[in-house]
C-alpha cells in the first residue's frame, strides 16, 4: 500500500496500490477505532502510526466442541497525508481459542462484497496471520474460519479470539517489492497491531 500528499476526496475508487496519489479515506462511521499497539522498540520508532486501521470482529455465537467458527473482520485504514510516498505491508489474523486448528487461508471481500483475493496463512509464536501483501481496498472485510478442538467446554472465554491487523510501515516501492516476510519485517520496519477480541460460547 502507497500514500503520498493529495486533496482530500474520501475514499479512493480501486484499490490503493495501483493508485499513484490516493486521498485518505474516512473511517468507516461502523467499525470503532481500535487503539494501536506499538509492537517495535519505541527508541526505533517512537511515533503515532502513518496508517491508522479501525477493525470490528464478529464470530459465529455459539458452536459446540469440536465445531468451526467463523470470523468476519471488517475494517478501515486512514492514511497520514505525506509528501514522500510509502506503504504498508499488512497481515491479518491474531490469536484464536485455546487449543483451536487456526485457518489455513483467509478471503478479502471489499464493502460491494465483491471476492478479491485469497490469503494463505500460517501459524506463528504469536497466533496466526494471514499475508495480504498485494492490492487491497482502504475500506473491506476478511473472513476466516477455526475449529474448536473437540474437548472445549462451557464456558464463555473458551471460545475468546483477539483478532485483527499487524501493519508494518513504512516501506518504500522498493522495500514493498521484496515482499518480506514477518521475521524480517520485525526487524526492519514499525510494527503496529490494530484487534479486537469476540467471544464465541461453547455449548457443552
Amino acid at each position: 500500500m502507497r500514500r503520498v500528499l493529495g486533496p482530500v476526496t474520501g475514499l479512493v475508487a480501486g484499490l490503493a496500490l495501483v493508485s499513484a496519489a490516493p486521498a485518505p479515506a474516512a473511517a468507516a462511521q461502523a467499525v470503532p477505532v481500535s487503539a494501536a499497539a506499538c509492537r517495535t522498540d519505541t527508541a526505533e520508532c517512537g511515533r503515532d502510526p502513518l496508517i491508522s486501521i479501525a477493525v470490528k470482529v464478529r464470530a459465529t455465537p455459539a458452536v459446540r466442541p469440536g465445531d468451526r467458527v467463523t470470523y468476519v473482520i471488517d475494517y478501515s485504514q486512514t492514511w497520514t497525508p505525506s509528501f514522500a510516498p510509502y506503504r504498508g505491508a499488512f497481515w491479518v489474523g491474531g490469536r484464536f481459542p485455546e487449543g483451536a486448528r487456526g485457518p489455513s487461508r483467509a478471503v478479502l471481500y471489499d464493502t460491494a462484497g465483491k471476492r478479491l483475493a485469497v490469503l494463505p496463512c500460517r501459524r506463528y509464536a504469536d497466533g496466526t496471520w494471514c499475508d495480504a501483501h498485494g492490492p487491497m481496498p482502504h475500506r473491506g472485510r476478511v473472513v476466516m474460519s477455526a475449529r474448536l478442538p473437540a474437548p472445549a467446554k462451557g464456558t464463555a472465554t473458551a471460545g475468546r479470539a483477539k483478532l485483527g491487523f499487524d501493519s508494518f510501515e513504512a516501506l518504500d516501492e522498493a522495500e514493498y517489492a521484496r515482499h518480506r516476510g514477518r521475521r524480517e519485517l520485525r526487524e526492519r520496519f514499525c510494527e503496529f497491531r490494530f484487534t479486537e477480541s469476540v467471544t464465541t460460547r461453547v455449548r457443552s
